[in-house]
């Protein structure tokens, strides 16, 4: 193995991330320091600056770390891959994450929306900022991050929104089709945004008269992750949808409806997945709608007022009470 006296675990990192950059797998600073996060607790759990003095009991004291299986699942992969990186740059012969048995993953629990729900959150979207952020997130389908960094310039293509690489997640640049629905929210977009400003910009405060601070728009900055999440919360209890709403539930709404409608390979171009496979995760389960109508004419003849239904001349002579 190559001698690096000085080489730590801070300055390993660094090294690592570069690499993965250069190489397009890490594309964006929030990955990026989610790895350094992640492995310099794992340094913090060995008590040693040296990655090439860690062991696979190290490994698993990280990994205890976190309880649910699928942030288990995902803090190995990163430790994995750092460690990976190590024996190919020669610091050392083993891999000791790869030692650790990956912990069996766990379907996510995510809330679904109904036909209802959804039209109902559209429809309580105020005019401006809050009808942007729905019908973006609901009818186009953007991440929350792609949505607030989006510019005039992403919608000069009429019928369509470009989500260049530095936007998407991964890297992979998409073109999401506009659907009817958003094509007025669109339009208002291009013809009212200038190619370089932001689409939902951010909020500053500027004295006004007698010295009275104002909120003012400023485009060419963009609003804060926090407003869109903040915003759709509120969207969907002026809607009185029971659960609580956020902005990945807008894209959940849109995946489940265009992989249904449109079918997977179309869906997985347009939801920007890395592979088909999470797209068909929408398919695995039948929507809450197709559940209501399966269903909506079933009944075992009672009433919640305690009477029966007259069908029991429909039932086998067998089942008569």
């Amino acid at each position: 193995m190559d001698e690096q006296p000085g080489l730590t675990f801070a300055s390993a990192v660094e090294l690592y991330i570069a690499d993965m950059r250069a190489l397009a797998r890490l594309t964006t600073e929030r990955s990026a320091d989610e790895y350094r996060r992640a492995i310099l607790q794992h340094a913090a759990d060995a008590g040693t600056t040296d990655p090439r003095a860690t062991t696979r009991d190290d490994a698993k004291r990280t990994l205890r770390r976190w309880s649910h299986p699928n942030t288990q699942r995902r803090r190995r992969s990163m430790l994995v891959s750092f460690y990976d990186w190590t024996v190919e740059e020669g610091l050392r012969l083993d891999n000791p994450a790869r030692q650790t048995r990956a912990a069996r993953g766990r379907d996510p629990s995510v809330h679904r929306l109904t036909l209802g729900e959804v039209r109902r959150f559209l429809a309580a979207a105020l005019p401006g900022k809050e009808q942007r952020i729905a019908y973006l997130g609901v009818c186009g389908g953007l991440r929350r991050n792609e949505m607030r960094l989006l510019q005039g310039q992403h919608f000069a293509r009429e019928g369509w929104i470009w989500i260049p690489p530095e936007l998407a997640k991964g890297g992979r640049e998409r073109w999401v089709p506009v659907i009817r629905d958003l094509e007025p929210i669109a339009r208002d977009i291009r013809e009212n945004t200038d190619p370089a400003y932001y689409v939902l910009p951010a909020t500053v405060w500027v004295a006004g008269d007698r010295g009275r601070l104002r909120p003012t728009a400023a485009p060419e900055r963009p609003c804060h992750a926090k407003t869109i999440w903040h915003t759709v919360r509120r969207i969907g209890r002026r809607a009185g949808i029971a659960t609580h709403v956020h902005p990945h539930l807008l894209r959940h709404a849109f995946a489940e409806h265009v992989t249904r409608q449109a079918g997977l390979r179309t869906a997985q171009a347009v939801l920007g997945h890395a592979t088909i496979q999470t797209t068909e995760g929408y398919l695995a389960k039948p929507s809450l709608d197709e559940l209501a109508r399966a269903t909506a004419t079933l009944s075992f003849g009672a009433l919640a007022d305690g009477s029966l239904e007259e069908h029991a001349g429909d039932l086998p002579d067998a089942a008569q009470p």
